[in-house]
């Protein structure tokens, strides 16, 4: 029955046009970025070419080269991660499906799997444009090009330490390209989880109108741009991009990514049992 429930709205939910609509500007921000590299590097030497993942959106060492498109992404995530699913619980409050929806399939199978469809919904959405550019990528420019795009030599001193900085050091060692699959999954994972934890503000707080939804992802993602500008150079970065785009050269400590983690996944479990317990009484 869970299973069942959660495909089903799962797929309901990757049918509103919100989700629709996220999706394709995804899509188009990608094919925007894809269609840019393959203008600019046509006929370039094999020798003189940048590694292909490296020219990913999703990757940060790109910002050498041109930002434009990766701090566009940057800005307008914390505000599109939200869109997809994040809305669905409070739609369904203020519309009175809930109850219709408790009664059918018992409350605690309801809000289960209204928060795995949210997860799944978001994080299908965030990850599937950029796999596809890791394949169009992989296609169109020559996979045995190692070039980073900030043109220090593979054995500089500074692109060792920069590599160093890697999350996932040695996958990317291993292999740049399951890197980049496995971090584009880290990232849909991510914003699964923002997904479902908007949703979970939703069931704690009633809202007049769902634009204040918005409020809850965009601070505590900027909370933590802020408090980065406080901390000593020196010190492991807090800023949440740092730790979800891919080629991230900065100074990082992956229990800070983990604690995130833990926090946002601790509330939205939290916010569910309160949740639970609040409509059966």
């Amino acid at each position: 029955m869970m299973l069942k429930a959660t495909m089903a709205q799962t797929a309901y939910i990757l049918k509103k046009k919100e989700a629709v609509c996220v999706f394709y500007i995804l899509f188009a921000m990608v094919i925007f970025n894809f269609i840019g590299n393959v203008l600019y590097f046509q006929g370039r030497d094999v020798v003189a070419m940048y590694q292909p993942m490296k020219l990913l959106l999703l990757s940060f060492n790109r910002v050498s080269f041109n930002a434009t498109n990766t701090l566009l992404l940057i800005q307008v995530y914390p505000l599109l991660v939200v869109c997809p699913a994040g809305f669905s619980l409070a739609k369904e409050y203020q519309l009175g499906i809930r109850v219709y929806l408790a009664s059918r399939l018992g409350n605690f199978t309801y809000q289960a799997s209204k928060y795995l469809a949210v997860f799944l919904a978001t994080m299908i959405i965030f990850t599937l444009p950029f796999l596809l550019e890791i394949v169009l990528n992989c296609l169109s420019f020559p996979l045995a090009a190692a070039g980073d795009l900030t043109n220090k030599a593979v054995y500089d001193v500074k692109y060792i330490n920069s590599v160093n900085h890697y999350l996932m050091k040695g996958i990317y060692l291993y292999s740049p390209y399951l890197y980049a699959v496995i971090a584009t999954l880290l990232f849909g994972f991510v914003s699964g989880l923002l997904g479902v934890f908007t949703a979970a503000v939703s069931s704690l707080i009633k809202v007049k109108y769902n634009v204040v939804l918005f409020l809850p992802v965009f601070v505590a993602l900027n909370l933590s741009l802020t408090f980065a500008g406080r901390l000593p150079k020196a010190a492991p970065s807090i800023r949440w991009y740092d730790y979800i785009l891919i080629f991230n050269d900065q100074i990082k400590d992956i229990k800070y990514l983990a604690a995130g983690i833990l926090v946002f996944a601790a509330f939205s479990i939290g916010a569910a049992c309160v949740s639970g317990r609040k409509d059966c009484l």
